[in-house]
């Protein structure tokens, strides 16, 4: 059977009271409906949610659109719209941090949604009374346990539509997987804490009837409740940042084997009471969908695998992977992809690593083109690629995607900023590579900066000649377009910075950009350019761009933030200010 009846049976009305008689028998307290009760309405919750992140999402597109397609503005003041939007902008873009800690919590638009869920979860599953019944013969389900058991399961498939990288979620909403991510951990969370309140009180009652160790031996709800909660202890503990990042090969092929022990428990624990393997079915059909189309996606771009070449590049921390990939596989500036390398043992044949594709799709299609990743080498995979970079530097892989990226055209902004640290110049390189394109061409843009702070010279020299090209085009264009290269090592790489700023300045002719004000030692001062942008008179549409490390981020969302602020109290000079914030890592 797949649903369990819905009559009742097994009550002993004659050792009830009238009151107790109707009180199971009402919505919120009668067991055999608690899966419409609890299951459905957190269904439906979480899907309002998704619906209401989805028109936010079509509102921002088409607002987006309407204002690239538009002629030039001549108004420099935000409207009763932009004042609107960027007070939504600044509650997504605000973030907290405890220094102390080195610890950065997610963006607050992403704490309010979460805490939103929490909110909810949690009224649902202790507003109504009792917790426990006054009289064991009103069931052995206690109350508590019954509805935090469907608010458990009900959790269950939007816990990994979260976490699939074909996202339908995403899709709806505009979201890219990476940053669904933070909502499956917390969901995850918060399914553990409400199976943990279905759990207690059975303890609780069974030990106060005596037959705790009877049960224990005798019903399959007992073990099999064991054998879910022990594995999903372990995922959740075992998927917190410090644990999950310092150890992730090693997790993700754990996580894997944990949720498939969890998920078969959880399903003989369920045992087709009422409705409930209707959310295992649920669950299953958003995964195994996603699954598919990522498969046959990867087959249809990858056929037998595709050609690359590994290069060991001037900086010993850069490796440069060149894959020959099919006309047909097309991506946007800041997408990323994942591989999986074959033919190569060491490489683990079975694991997929993500990285951020370093160019833009040639101008003129052939039968072939490039992708370029660059990637700096780390442990695992990153350094194992190096190692076989230096060995054996060709071979063939499958390539999957492309995910992620902008959801608008930054050449319908004014001005453009493009920051990066380290080899989050892989994320903004692109972005200006299609930008400088746009230039003169139908682009709105008029002025570009980019910026981008490397530990040591060498490790610009992959993207010299997308600078060297985007200086020529801004020159022939009108554009004012700036590079600020800062190098973060000590004064001892002062003569390679030197020897870097020549070799740009003959790629680049007489349009290279200045030495003085190209490259400079230290890091950037993020903080006061944001709010100096931001509070330049020349006003209009701004965007940023950005991508690094956790400390970098920071520095650019809050002071972005602000810039939204000053335009909600209507005493900014910008019309508009857009953030797009690359995770470095996740």
């Amino acid at each position: 059977m797949w649903h369990s009846s819905r009559v009742p049976s097994g009550y002993d009305y004659t050792k009830m009271t009238a009151e107790q008689i109707k009180l199971i028998g009402e919505r919120w307290h009668d067991w055999y409906t608690a899966d419409w009760d609890y299951g459905l309405t957190t269904v439906e919750f979480l899907c309002a949610c998704v619906g209401a992140m989805t028109l936010l999402h079509l509102a921002s597109t088409y607002r987006a659109r309407a204002s690239f397609k538009s002629t030039a503005s001549t108004r420099h003041r935000a409207g009763p719209l932009d004042r609107l939007t960027a007070g939504f902008r600044f509650v997504t873009s605000k973030q907290w941090r405890v220094q102390s800690l080195g610890y950065y919590a997610p963006p607050t638009g992403s704490i309010i949604g979460i805490s939103c869920i929490f909110t909810f979860v949690m009224a649902l599953a202790l507003a109504a009374r009792p917790f426990y019944w006054p009289n064991y013969q009103m069931g052995h389900s206690p109350p508590l346990a019954t509805r935090s058991g469907w608010i458990s399961i009900a959790i269950m498939p939007f816990m990994i539509a979260f976490a699939t990288k074909v996202n339908f979620v995403g899709l709806l909403t505009g979201v890219s997987h990476e940053r669904l991510q933070a909502f499956h951990r917390w969901t995850a969370l918060f399914m553990y804490i409400t199976s943990l309140l279905h759990t207690f009180p059975f303890i609780v009652t069974n030990i106060d009837m005596g037959d705790m160790v009877v049960m224990y031996k005798t019903s399959p709800f007992y073990w099999s409740g064991i054998v879910a909660l022990i594995p999903q202890t372990w995922l959740v503990f075992m998927s917190w940042g410090i644990i999950r990042s310092r150890y992730y090969e090693v997790f993700k092929k754990l996580h894997f084997i944990a949720t498939g022990i969890f998920m078969v428990a959880l399903f003989i624990h369920c045992d087709f009471r009422l409705t409930s393997w209707d959310y295992f079915w649920a669950a299953l059909a958003i995964y195994c969908t996603a699954w598919l189309i990522q498969l046959f996606r990867t087959l249809y771009n990858s056929a037998f695998g595709l050609p690359y070449t590994l290069e060991q590049l001037s900086d010993p921390h850069l490796v440069q992977l060149t894959i020959a990939a099919p006309a047909r596989f097309r991506w946007a500036p800041g997408q990323h992809v994942f591989v999986r390398i074959l033919a190569a043992p060491s490489l683990l044949p079975f694991s997929t690593h993500p990285f951020t594709i370093a160019n833009v799709p040639a101008e003129a299609r052939g039968d072939t083109h490039d992708v370029q990743l660059v990637f700096r080498v780390r442990r695992g995979l990153t350094k194992a690629l190096q190692e076989l970079a230096l060995s054996s530097p060709r071979g063939r892989l499958f390539l999957d995607g492309p995910y992620g990226g902008l959801p608008v055209s930054l050449r319908g902004y004014d001005r453009v900023y493009l920051l990066a640290s380290g080899s989050g110049a892989t994320f903004t390189v692109p972005l200006l590579i299609d930008l400088a394109r746009g230039f003169g061409t139908g682009s709105k843009c008029t002025q570009a900066t980019f910026v981008v702070a490397l530990r040591h010279s060498g490790a610009r020299r992959w993207f010299e000649p997308a600078l060297a090209d985007a200086t020529a085009r801004a020159a022939a264009a009108g554009v004012d377009f700036a590079a600020q290269i800062h190098i973060t090592s000590d004064g001892s790489d002062l003569e390679s910075v030197a020897s870097a700023d020549s070799a740009l300045e003959k790629a680049g002719g007489s349009d290279a950009i200045d030495d003085e004000r190209a490259t400079q030692l230290g890091r950037p001062h993020l903080a006061t350019l944001v709010r100096e942008a931001c509070a330049s008179q020349r006003g209009g549409r701004i965007a940023f761009a950005v991508c690094g490390p956790a400390a970098f981020m920071y520095d650019v969302r809050n002071a972005v933030a602000e810039g939204q602020r000053e335009i909600l109290d209507g005493c900014s000079p910008c019309e508009e200010i857009f953030l797009h914030a690359e995770a470095y890592d996740w």
